[in-house]
């Protein structure tokens, strides 16, 4: 997959991010991993459910520049904290296979951030 690929599905999925549904970008056993945890969520379905609960629960979200390179992106950002008025930086590196993002792995402090599992 081709840098310029892997941009213009990266791009695709964050317009559809928006919609609240984009599962249509992932592989059917994608994963989401969240590293301070260690939590793992495995499927299209399950992983939008949870990438909507997280993005439901991060107050003042704000991302900087999507980075891309050949089958793999970067994203980095940051949101507000537990009403303490710290920002809570975050990265989230994707690993795409052909045209469909195939797993997902974020690093910072977002685990509390997340969804309980089902």
């Amino acid at each position: 997959m081709s840098t310029d690929d892997t941009s213009q599905t990266m791009s695709a999925y964050f317009t559809a991010l928006g919609t609240g549904s984009f599962q249509q970008f992932f592989t059917e056993d994608v994963t989401w991993t969240t590293i301070q945890s260690g939590a793992v969520v495995h499927g299209a379905e399950a992983v939008e459910g949870a990438i909507n609960g997280l993005h439901a629960r991060m107050p003042d979200l704000s991302t900087r520049q999507l980075m891309s390179a050949q089958g793999v992106a970067y994203i980095e950002g940051t949101c507000a904290g537990a009403g303490d008025g710290d920002l809570i930086p975050f990265c989230v590196a994707y690993d795409l296979a052909a045209d469909r993002i195939d797993a997902m792995r974020a690093y910072g402090d977002i685990a509390s951030f997340m969804p309980p599992s089902p």
